[in-house]
């Protein structure tokens, strides 16, 4: 009697522990949940603060090479057009001198008020050094143009202040307005210089 009685008390008391272990283990499941649930808004925040971000950054570059290819689109034109203005000084000759000048003087003007003004527009206020290999062979072309022009019609060469000063009537004043840059002023002047060297190996052979 004495052995069974000592055995359903061990069993008493096992069953105790066992409902004390599980309502324990069931007090930390039940924190543990709570804490995650407390902890979850912070990580959504956080993963939400990244999209937004990321979303942020996709929006800027977007934009970005929005710009570009309308930097690009404009700087062709230049290139194109002022290619235009060199063939017409290429054509000057003694008969013929101020018709060709005159002719040539309108379209570089057309050249800087609806193609350079473009770039100025796109460009002007900011980081333009950035966007430089997007416009770069316009501006050079654009040089070339009207360093060649002016040297044929004046003798002198047109150097880089009086070019971008040239620029500043289209700028806003308010912004920072687009600057040529001294490497594209060389290159193009460099063209100008050879376009020169031919068109006066032309006239010494129709001598």
């Amino acid at each position: 009697m004495l052995l069974c009685s000592s055995s359903a008390a061990i069993r008493r008391i096992s069953v105790s522990w066992l409902i004390m272990a599980n309502n324990s283990n069931f007090k930390s499941h039940r924190l543990s949940r709570s804490e995650s649930s407390t902890k979850r808004p912070g990580t959504m925040s956080t993963h939400s603060s990244l999209k937004d971000a990321f979303s942020s950054y996709a929006d800027h570059l977007n934009a970005l090479n929005e710009k570009r290819e309308r930097i690009v689109k404009a700087s062709r034109d230049v290139t194109m057009n002022s290619k235009k203005v060199i063939f017409q000084v290429h054509r000057i000759s003694k008969a013929n001198r101020e018709e060709v000048l005159e002719k040539a003087e309108k379209d570089l003007a057309a050249v800087r008020d609806q193609h350079i003004s473009r770039l100025v527009k796109e460009l002007q206020g900011t980081d333009f050094w950035k966007l430089r290999r997007a416009y770069s062979p316009g501006v050079q072309e654009y040089v070339e143009a009207a360093t060649f022009f002016k040297f044929c019609q004046t003798g002198t060469l047109l150097n880089l202040d009086e070019i971008n000063a040239s620029l500043l009537s289209l700028s806003d004043p308010s912004l920072e307005p687009l600057q040529i840059n001294l490497l594209d002023y060389l290159l193009g002047v460099d063209a100008s210089i050879l376009c020169y060297l031919l068109l006066k190996a032309e006239a010494d052979e129709n001598i």
